[in-house]
């Protein structure tokens, strides 16, 4: 079958909802090619309409300085500032709890007081947490607008590869074909390895950027309530006494679980915060910002390397262990985990040594991030802390882009985390905002 349209967008997460937003009006015609399912069908974490932050958990972050960075879009901070506005109050319209944290200005000055003595950065900025239930009935009502306005929504359909043809590009969808005068490339983290190799492919593949690598920090939820009642998701970061290397917490969930990520080749770990099932743990992403050079520059192999190897020790499954274990070079056996005083939220592990998953280099950079970090924290670097590994956020490819997200092959842009230019929910929606403002104002 051959579908023919004004604009193809590859990817349902929120870089690719927001964009078919701003196009619908317009009376483009619209296709939006998915490979997961609506979501009221999905089953997976990594993939179907919604995308992975916009669907397990979503924290929008609403300040420039977390999730992107508006200068190299193009961006100043007005307008940065009006496009997050923007993006929240979509998101509000579809039902979003209207309640933020971080507003408070005097608890925000404290705890960045508190940061700043122990050598550690504290991000401060307004939040809005959904949480894991109602983001998905916020993803479902923006879903059944967009096909009620006549977006065309082709799911469970992977795009294999797109080739440029007279004046427009041909998508292969495996026998079937999307034809489009533009698209909008937007497949998620998921799919960046996809996007490189399809870029590479047309002549505009990406320049390599740093590579974030760690584990997911759990332990319990007493400890971080001081801060929870601040700022929901805090944000902090660290340079580590040994390396001087770049150390940050990532998407905290408050009572929250633990989640497995299967990405086929590799498991990786990551977490959410139900909005009525609460836990009694509380967990982290920690990460080290790992930057590669000539002649060793491809950070996306390399970390696919790093999950590989630890899936491979892990038995096809997350490795779990103990801080006080990592600290003695010993790997943790079911027996020591059970002596932990909390229960972890993930069950499907192997208790094991993420030193023998990770760099070194990495686990020094871990443990010394976490003993700086207990003077914010008190009793996180307890050692009964729970270590998951790996997680790894693959935002090491970005694309030189022009105005609007379009690259150096003219009606092809790119957007969302895969663009190498957002970090999260909010920026990714940016970016295919702006994407789609740039293809209608060529039609105005």
């Amino acid at each position: 079958m051959r579908w023919e349209c004004d604009v193809a967008l590859v990817g349902a997460g929120p870089a690719g909802l927001f964009a078919a937003r701003e196009l619908a009006p317009a009376r483009l015609r619209v296709v939006v090619v998915e490979k997961g399912l609506a979501p009221k069908e999905r089953t997976s974490l990594t993939c179907g309409v919604g995308g992975a932050g916009a669907f397990s958990d979503g924290k929008l972050n609403l300040t420039p300085r977390i999730g992107g960075e508006p200068e190299a879009l193009g961006l100043g901070p007005a307008e940065a500032m009006a496009l997050i506005r923007y993006v929240d109050e979509t998101f509000t319209q579809y039902g979003a709890p209207l309640e933020y944290s971080g507003e408070d200005e005097d608890a925000l000055s404290r705890l960045r007081r508190v940061a700043a003595e122990a050598g550690v950065e504290f991000l401060a900025g307004r939040q809005r947490h959904i949480g894991t239930t109602k983001i998905r009935e916020v993803i479902d009502n923006l879903y059944q607008d967009l096909v009620r306005r006549g977006v065309t929504f082709l799911l469970g359909r992977r795009v294999h590869t797109i080739r440029q043809e007279g004046k427009g590009f041909v998508l292969d969808l495996g026998g079937d074909e999307v034809v489009a005068r533009y698209v909008i490339a937007a497949p998620g983290r998921g799919g960046a390895y996809w996007l490189r190799e399809v870029t590479r492919a047309m002549g505009i593949g990406p320049d390599f950027g740093p590579l974030d690598v760690g584990v997911r920090v759990e332990f319990p939820a007493e400890i971080y309530a001081p801060i929870e009642r601040i700022m929901y998701d805090a944000k902090f970061r660290v340079r580590t006494p040994t390396y001087d290397d770049m150390v940050r917490t990532f998407c905290t969930n408050p009572r929250g679980f633990v989640v497995a990520e299967d990405h086929g080749d590799y498991v990786l770990v990551n977490g959410h915060a139900e909005n009525e099932t609460k836990t009694a743990n509380t967990n982290f992403a920690l990460l080290v910002r790992i930057e590669l050079t000539d002649p060793v520059e491809d950070t996306t192999e390399y970390g696919r390397a790093i999950a590989k190897l630890a899936t491979t020790i892990g038995g096809g499954k997350p490795i779990l262990q103990r801080l006080k274990d990592l600290r003695q070079g010993r790997r943790s056996t079911l027996e020591r985990i059970r002596r932990v005083p909390i229960e972890p939220t993930l069950k499907d592990f192997t208790p094991g040594d993420i030193s023998m998953a990770l760099p070194h280099r990495v686990v020094v950079d871990l443990v010394e991030a976490l003993a700086m970090l207990d003077r914010v924290m008190p009793g996180v670097d307890s050692g009964s802390t729970l270590l998951y590994a790996p997680e790894i956020k693959f935002y090491d490819t970005r694309y030189r882009v022009r105005a609007g997200m379009e690259t150096e092959l003219p009606g092809f842009y790119v957007a969302g985390d895969a663009s190498g230019h957002s970090r999260g929910i909010v920026f990714a929606a940016v970016t295919g905002i702006l994407a789609a403002r740039h293809i209608l104002s060529r039609h105005a």
